[in-house]
């Protein structure tokens, strides 16, 4: 991934939501594969949504309800970390 902002997040009480975009089918794959991994290791299961805008564009979304045992940060720290993503919305 380069180094440009492509992600956003948005936390409130016991829900979280980090939307991705990606710009070709390499970097949806990557997301993918990367968001895999972490859902074994952290052992979470988060609602998952891909919304295309083309055939190589658009939006990777995960979400967290009820998040009490705040799982979500330290999840999405380091899907960035790992994609290489230095800042996000």
């Amino acid at each position: 991934m380069d180094k440009r902002c492509k992600a956003h997040v948005s936390m409130e009480e016991r829900y979280a939501r980090m939307e991705i975009e990606y710009d070709s089918i390499e970097e949806k794959k990557s997301i993918c594969n990367v968001v895999n991994d972490l859902i074994a290791k952290h052992r979470i299961s988060p609602i998952i949504e891909v919304k295309p805008k083309n055939v190589d564009e658009g939006e990777y979304i995960i979400e967290f309800h009820d998040d009490y045992d705040k799982k979500a940060g330290p999840f999405f720290e380091e899907l960035l970390s790992t994609l290489k993503i230095d800042k996000c919305d």
